[in-house]
């Protein structure tokens, strides 16, 4: 997966199956803001997790929101109010929809132009509720 650093909402995210396709993908030119080569953005590449925890056959991602007050002693404080994000369809990991956005991204400026999209629950759940549901499926050690 390769995500622009400087860019939020879910664009210029995407996948790719072998490293050929970031080379094709340089070689035309969208890698630089507005074609111009000499501003480049800059982009993380992950490896992308191909078989991972779902619920409800959704993938979904935690946003915890830290603050790091010292680095010497390292200081770090946890917002309680945590959550998650998931996305409107089931996962696949299908060739075919490997550029199926709603399958793949949990952003919510995604996720909300899905066809299916429930305004009301906003494909969120607060962390409590999804520790609730972990522990309904594999016991207290979750």
């Amino acid at each position: 997966i390769m995500k622009p650093i400087g860019l939020c909402g879910g664009r210029g995210i995407f996948l790719f199956t072998k490293l050929q396709h970031i080379a094709d993908w340089k070689r035309d030119n969208r890698f630089a803001s507005g074609g111009d080569q000499s501003n480049v953005d800059t982009y993380i590449v992950q490896r992308y997790i191909d078989r991972p925890l779902l619920v409800g056959g959704r993938k979904f991602d935690l946003r915890i929101y830290a603050l790091v007050t010292s680095y010497s002693p390292l200081v770090v404080w946890l917002y309680r109010s945590a959550f998650c994000r998931f996305t409107q369809q089931r996962f696949s990991m299908n060739l075919k929809e490997i550029g199926d956005r709603y399958i793949h991204l949990t952003n919510v400026a995604v996720q909300k132009t899905a066809a299916n999209y429930n305004k009301q629950q906003g494909c969120k759940w607060s962390i409590r509720k999804l520790k609730l549901f972990l522990m309904s499926k594999v016991g207290e050690s979750a």
